[in-house]
């Protein structure tokens, strides 16, 4: 604490640099139970301790705005950006030639509409037609926590599916269904809902894998099982954009806080 705060800075008045903003006397350091030497600062530690915060006074005319490129914009053949032609590229071809050298993508010299590697397009025609999207899930930091029980019982790591989508598949809330792409399959609680796209399900991403091995199947709805190993160049996210089928699951499947707790020393 007492390192945080006695190197906290503020700018100066005339925004010609940092000065510290908290006075410590040697008495603030006794009762914060440190050793350091006395400092002048914008406001004493106590007033800091009373309010909280800091907040910097500002003026109209005062000098701490900062405009970028500044300079370029009110004389730009006298002050060139650090860019072949001195100028700002909306296309920038060292750039792109950079990106089409690693032989994934290549970059249009304009903005314009690029398919997602296993996007929409392709779900319409490989037989998957849902989009799976990969969500951060409060069960769990990523998968860090996933075997805390308190955890598992709150947050079951359900599948989200479209009230649409799910009446035409004859799915309801609770049902277990399984969602399989073109690299693997896992099964899960169905959560129906209006709140996601049409088309699109969701899967917390982080579960820990617990396979079937008699049918090869994910039974924790681990998403890294239906992402496949495609690599992916500029502009595209693969883990978030995958073709999947989703159907109703004929076997039971327990709530996940009634699984064996898993122990990782």
């Amino acid at each position: 604490m007492y390192n945080q705060l006695a190197g906290a800075e503020v700018i100066k008045e005339d925004g010609s640099g940092y000065e510290k903003l908290l006075t410590l006397t040697a008495e603030d350091i006794k009762v914060l139970g440190a050793e350091g030497e006395p400092q002048t600062g914008r406001i004493t530690y106590q007033e800091f301790k009373e309010k909280g915060i800091y907040q910097v006074p500002r003026h109209k005319g005062d000098k701490l705005e900062f405009t970028s490129f500044e300079d370029f914009v009110a004389d730009p053949a006298n002050h060139k950006v650090n860019t072949p032609s001195g100028k700002f590229e909306i296309y920038c071809k060292s750039l792109a030639d950079n990106i089409e050298k690693v032989g994934f993508t290549s970059k249009s010299p304009i903005p314009k509409y690029e398919p997602s590697v296993e996007g929409y397009e392709d779900g319409q025609k490989n037989g998957y037609p849902f989009q799976l999207i990969t969500i951060h899930y409060f069960r769990r930091s990523h998968s860090t926590l996933d075997n805390v029980t308190w955890l598992r019982e709150a947050f079951n790591q359900e599948c989200r599916l479209n009230a649409q989508d799910a009446a035409e598949l004859g799915i309801k809330t609770g049902d277990i269904v399984k969602v399989t792409s073109q690299h693997g399959s896992v099964i899960r609680p169905v959560y129906v809902t209006e709140t996601i796209t049409p088309g699109v399900v969701s899967l917390g991403e982080g579960a820990w894998i617990d396979m079937d091995e008699g049918n090869g199947v994910d039974k924790a709805g681990c998403t890294g099982i239906l992402n496949g190993p495609i690599a992916t160049g500029q502009g595209h996210t693969g883990y978030n954009s995958c073709n999947v089928k989703v159907e109703k699951y004929d076997k039971p499947l327990a709530l996940d806080v009634n699984w064996p707790q898993r122990i990782i020393l």
